[in-house]
């Protein structure tokens, strides 16, 4: 197996939070909820880039599945 390392890009809530324009305690909220994979380093969250599009595409059309 000759597998590729792909490095992995991180973000933290504050990124997160313009990128998808959530509020950042709602995305509290979702890591809180398991809904949203973050590690906890030093006094601040962080969320690897497949996470966040995991998040993301588990999210969508979720407002208009009433």
């Amino acid at each position: 197996d000759d597998k590729k390392m792909k490095e992995k890009t991180y973000y933290n809530l504050k990124e997160i939070s313009s990128l998808i324009k959530t509020p950042i305690p709602y995305l509290r909220k979702m890591i809180k909820d398991h809904k949203l994979i973050a590690s906890y380093i030093g006094k601040s969250y962080i969320v690897c880039d497949e996470d966040l599009t995991k998040f993301i595409n588990n999210c969508k059309g979720a407002k208009n599945e009433r």
